[in-house]
C-alpha cells in the first residue's frame, strides 16, 4: 500500500513540475512576439529589448578583460620575480668576486710590504722565512701577545724572529703545528739587547722590569722601557735605536726613537723610553725568521 501510494505522490509531483515548465515557456513565447512586433514600428522597443542585453554583454566582456589582465599580471609578477632573483644571485656573485679580487690585493700588497722587512737582515745572516697573518690578540689596545697562522708544519720554531714593514716586532713564544704564540718588545717577558745609530758603542737593553716614575706607566701608553749599559753613553731624544746583535736578534733591525732620557745618579743608571717604530696598535702580517743558533 505504501508504494502505490508512493507512485501517486511522484506522479502529481511530475505533473506539477511539467505544467509549471508548460506555463513558463508560454510566458516566454509570448515576450518573445511582443518584442517582434514593436522592433518593426518603435525604436524604443528596440532599446527597451536590447540595453538590458548589452548591458549584460559588456559586464561578461568587462569581466573577462579583467580576469585577462589579472592573468597576465600574475604571470608577469611570476616572470620579474625570476628575473629579480636571478639579478640577486648574480649580483651576490660579483660581490663575492670583488672581495676575493681584494683579498688578493691585500695579500700582494702585504707581501710587497713585508719584503722590505727582510732588508732589516744582515744577508751574511742566512735563515727560513715565512710570511704570516695574524688571528687573534690578547684584550687590550696594544698587541703585547697574538696569534699567527704558522706553526710547527710550516717549520716555525720558539724563539724565531718576527718582524714586519716597520722593524721588530717581537718572537715567538710557544709554538703548535699550525700556529704560534708571539710575544711583542711590549710583553714583561719579551727583552732586546740595542744600541744606538748614531753610535754602535752606545749599548743598552730594552726590559720591563720595575717602573721608573711612578707617574706614568710607559708600557700602558705604548712605549718602551730600557736603560744603557753605561750611564756615560750620550744618547739624546730623537736618537734612533737597533738591534745590537747580541743574542738571538740579529743587529741592525729598527726598534725605535728614543722619547726620553732618565737619569738615575743614585744608581748609576741611564734609562730610556722608546717610541717603537711598530705601531703595536695594528699588526696584521708578518714574516718570521728562522732563530739563530748561537750555541
Amino acid at each position: 500500500m505504501k508504494f502505490e501510494n508512493n507512485n501517486k505522490n511522484k506522479k502529481k509531483v511530475n505533473f506539477k513540475v511539467i505544467a509549471t515548465g508548460v506555463v513558463a515557456i508560454t510566458l516566454i513565447g509570448i515576450v518573445g512576439m511582443s518584442m517582434g512586433r514593436n522592433s518593426g514600428s518603435s525604436p524604443m522597443g528596440t532599446n527597451i529589448g536590447m540595453n538590458p542585453i548589452s548591458a549584460i554583454g559588456s559586464t561578461i566582456n568587462s569581466g573577462f578583460i579583467f580576469v585577462k589582465s589579472g592573468f597576465e599580471n600574475i604571470i608577469n609578477f611570476h616572470k620579474n620575480a625570476k628575473k629579480a632573483e636571478a639579478l640577486e644571485e648574480e649580483n651576490n656573485k660579483l660581490q663575492q668576486e670583488v672581495i676575493n679580487l681584494q683579498n688578493r690585493l691585500d695579500d700582494t700588497q702585504s707581501l710587497e710590504s713585508l719584503k722590505s722587512a727582510l732588508n732589516f737582515v744582515d744577508e751574511k745572516y742566512v735563515a727560513t722565512t715565512l710570511s704570516a697573518k695574524v688571528v687573534s690578540k690578547n684584550d687590550g689596545n696594544w698587541y703585547t701577545t697574538f696569534v699567527v697562522s704558522a706553526g710547527s708544519n710550516a717549520g716555525v720554531k720558539k724563539d724565531s724572529l718576527v718582524m714586519n714593514n716597520k722593524g721588530l716586532v717581537g718572537i715567538v713564544y710557544e709554538v703548535s703545528e699550525n700556529y704560534c704564540k708571539v710575544i711583542s718588545l711590549l710583553d714583561t717577558k719579551s727583552s732586546v739587547s740595542f744600541k744606538s745609530a748614531k753610535n754602535s758603542n752606545f749599548k743598552g737593553i730594552i726590559t720591563f722590569g720595575e717602573n721608573i716614575d711612578e707617574k706614568v706607566d710607559y708600557r700602558n701608553n705604548g712605549l718602551l722601557q730600557g736603560y744603557m749599559f753605561d750611564s756615560n753613553y750620550n744618547v739624546l731624544p730623537g736618537d734612533v735605536i737597533t738591534t745590537s746583535g747580541l743574542g738571538l736578534y740579529p743587529e741592525n733591525i729598527v726598534i725605535g726613537k728614543i722619547e726620553k732620557v732618565i737619569e738615575d745618579k743614585n744608581n748609576s743608571l741611564k734609562y730610556v723610553i722608546v717610541k717603537p717604530n711598530v705601531d703595536f696598535k695594528n699588526i696584521d702580517d708578518v714574516i718570521i725568521v728562522e732563530p739563530r743558533n748561537i750555541k
